[in-house]
């Protein structure tokens, strides 16, 4: 069986402020005059160990940077991420079909911001596929979770989106109401049942 140095300590487990407190510390001990060094009572300990304070600088330094360049890329790649999401979001909001569409208008039928939805309904599933939908809880009664729009979805969507318009008939308005997703009922006796 092998052992190496990386078995021993896993770098990418040490705090940056370490690496940062014996950068600091070795570039005094590397670079302070003698009579400062004096001063802080430290040349015992320089001439035994100063043989090690360029390693351990340069070895704390290089971290340092490359925590730096490691932190700015993933802050890039995050950006990414949030602008590719919310324009794939924004374009999946503008092609619903009406199964979605009486899915997502529950949210606005019962003026509520959060919904029990059953997680097996396939309609259901692929709006959070689509990251329309979150989950809001890991508890949940049977298959049913309480769902929510996600800030993406719920600062882009617009009644226009979910088939609806400002000046329907009232009959226009009752028809949409009807086309509520068949798992309504469930949701509406259970909570009636409370």
């Amino acid at each position: 069986m092998s052992f190496s140095f990386s078995d021993l300590i896993d770098f990418s487990k040490i705090p940056v402020k370490i690496f940062i407190l014996f950068g600091i510390v070795s570039g005094i001990l590397l670079f302070g005059s003698e009579n400062f060094i004096e001063q802080l009572k430290l040349s015992e300990f320089e001439k035994e160990y100063g043989k090690y304070f360029g390693i351990i600088f340069i070895v704390c330094i290089a971290f340092i940077i490359l925590s730096i360049i490691y932190f700015i890329i993933s802050k890039i790649n995050n950006k990414s991420f949030k602008r590719k999401l919310n324009k794939e979001v924004t374009e999946s909001i503008k092609t619903l079909d009406l199964y979605e569409q009486s899915v997502l208008r529950e949210f606005f039928i019962t003026g509520r911001t959060t919904i029990s939805m059953p997680m097996d309904n396939p309609v259901v599933s692929g709006l959070m596929d689509k990251y329309i939908l979150t989950r809001k809880s890991d508890i949940g009664r049977g298959l049913y979770f309480a769902m929510s729009l996600t800030k993406i979805a719920k600062k882009n969507l617009t009644e226009f989106d979910l088939g609806a318009r400002k000046n329907m008939s009232e009959s226009e308005k009752q028809q949409l109401i009807k086309n509520r997703p068949e798992w309504t009922s469930d949701y509406l006796y259970n909570n009636s049942n409370k």
